[in-house]
């Protein structure tokens, strides 16, 4: 995906679905600024703090929605500047999809922290007889992320506008085709369903030659050994998933699991 296009894309139709959910419109005001997020940062749910830190889960930085907090604060919430990675309280964004929702959660707890309509406590704001702790404006944001991209418009204006969103490179075909003939096996595991898949992909082997130059156009399945859509993921590596067949022509997912190896060229829902 082109950044920050498609970051921007996703934070403006998650800020508009928070809004359908009640949060104030003043919301939407907020505008996307790529310098603000990186990977792998801690989401602490009970301080509402954004937190960088090492391998050791030692804290290096510390931030309260945009305010970097001294030494001195760190210290007074985490005793040692230390916090354990525990899934119940901390929530570690780190994926590319996950930019757009690190900074929203900052705009939000900067929005509700200095607001005069609504006093700070420890663990979340109040305004009189409402109280939202910062878990669950965290949980908030999390549910319209995932309603975005699963039900929501996220898809639908990316396959509107696939040279806006999409970073075609015409030697992915020729890349591909020089792992395979290595003897190296090459999957493709996604989360999408297959039709979104199929728009999207097709977009990026659409060339007119094929592996080189001179050679016919492939379809873009025939430069993968094995494809899985649906996959569920984290859930396909830690449970395992059932797979089904998909029917390419249609979308549906044929009768009956699927046992066995699998097949070249053929697409399963997993």
């Amino acid at each position: 995906y082109k950044s920050p296009a498609y970051e921007t894309l996703g934070f403006n139709l998650t800020k508009e679905r928070l809004v359908h959910k009640g949060y104030p419109e003043e919301i939407l005001e907020f505008e996307y600024d790529p310098s603000f997020p990186v990977r792998g940062l801690w989401f602490d749910t009970l301080y509402g703090n954004l937190l960088k830190v090492d391998a050791y889960g030692n804290i290096l930085v510390c931030v309260h929605g945009f305010e970097f907090l001294k030494h001195s604060q760190v210290y007074e919430l985490y005793p040692n500047k230390f916090l354990t990675l525990d899934e119940s309280r901390v929530y570690v964004l780190n994926t590319l999809f996950n930019l757009p929702e690190t900074y929203l959660i900052a705009c939000l707890i900067d929005y509700f922290t200095n607001s005069p309509q609504y006093t700070r406590t420890n663990y979340g704001v109040r305004c009189g007889d409402l109280a939202m702790s910062f878990k669950s404006i965290f949980q908030d944001v999390r549910n319209a992320v995932d309603y975005v991209h699963i039900h929501g418009d996220l898809k639908s204006k990316t396959i509107e506008n696939l040279d806006l969103y999409l970073k075609k490179d015409d030697r992915l075909p020729m890349f591909l085709s020089r792992i395979k003939d290595s003897g190296a096996k090459i999957f493709i595991l996604t989360n999408s369903e297959y039709n979104f898949t199929d728009k999207i992909m097709t977009y990026l082997f659409d060339f007119p030659y094929g592996a080189k130059p001179g050679e016919p156009h492939r379809n873009w399945k025939t430069y993968f050994d094995w494809i899985v859509v649906d996959a569920k993921k984290p859930l396909f590596f830690g449970e395992g998933t059932t797979l089904r067949q998909v029917d390419t022509k249609t979308g549906a997912l044929k009768m009956g699991h699927h046992v066995g190896p699998l097949h070249e060229e053929l697409v399963y829902s997993g």
